[in-house]
């Protein structure tokens, strides 16, 4: 389907059907709140492997559930069910995990290479760990330095790329009311650069301002009890906007891509 993504018109949508869920997703987010604070203060507690577990896994299906609402309020009708998105995030969430485990197994080794290959040290498995390191330092100025350099790059684009042609997923599951992961994936073939483009001002703008906030209000909350909680339930209300402009970014590309010869979801417009 040879379409243009209109960036602009994009962000635009994305941010307005954001702002037309925040109030019926609330509810869902304020759970998702107390138990990512929980979450954190079992942690910071160590209250054992078992109990953070469950926590885990009671944060994961808060999310879905928000997730759920937060498509069904901008789709204005959503058939998909609360398994069926769950299914599709773990699916997402095992690809990334694979896929990030091969890229950092090798940029873990590839350091250990370069500097054998420039001979600054001799490295065993007795070598101290600081000679290692100012070794690393030292080499990072030099060409060696700079494949290090590119090979992380080339790293975190690969992810990234990854998750803008996955994009998709979450809407087209609310949407179609079957499990989708890759089946989406040619769906936004060729738009790779459209909707990167578009997901700097629906995911990186957002996610970086609600990281940097975070540190800035992470030392006035401490290490106590309460600040722990606090902590880990401001951090999602933090990423709030994050989580509601990318659902509305993939909302607002799903009817444009969406093949012909499937059923285009219903989305009410945006007011």
């Amino acid at each position: 389907m040879d379409v243009k993504l209109p960036v602009a018109g994009l962000v635009a949508e994305a941010w307005g059907l954001a702002l037309r869920a925040a109030l019926p997703s609330l509810p869902w987010l304020a759970g998702l709140m107390v138990l990512a604070g929980l979450y954190r203060l079992g942690l910071g507690v160590d209250a054992g492997a078992m109990i953070n577990m469950f926590l885990l896994v009671a944060v994961f299906a808060a999310g879905v559930a928000f997730s759920l609402r937060a498509y069904r309020s901008m789709l204005g009708t959503a058939p998909g069910s609360f398994l069926q998105l769950a299914h599709a995030n773990l699916a997402i969430y095992m690809a990334f995990l694979f896929v990030g485990v091969f890229i950092g197994f090798f940029l873990a080794i590839l350091p250990g290479i370069l500097l054998e290959a420039s001979g600054r040290t001799d490295l065993d498995a007795k070598t101290d760990p600081a000679v290692v390191q100012a070794a690393f330092m030292d080499m990072l100025p030099t060409a060696y330095g700079a494949v290090f350099v590119v090979a992380c790059a080339l790293g975190l684009w690969a992810l990234c790329f990854f998750a803008v042609r996955l994009l998709l997923v979450g809407a087209a599951t609310a949407s179609r009311g079957e499990t989708m992961v890759f089946r989406t994936w040619p769906w936004t073939k060729g738009h790779a650069f459209r909707l990167s483009i578009a997901a700097f001002a629906t995911h990186v703008g957002p996610f970086f301002a609600a990281i940097a906030v975070n540190a800035v209000l992470a030392p006035t909350l401490g290490t106590s009890p309460v600040g722990l909680f606090i902590g880990g339930a401001l951090g999602v209300l933090l990423l709030a906007p994050f989580l509601l402009a990318g659902h509305g970014l993939a909302v607002s590309v799903l009817p444009r891509l969406v093949p012909a010869t499937a059923e285009t979801p219903a989305i009410a417009p945006v007011t």
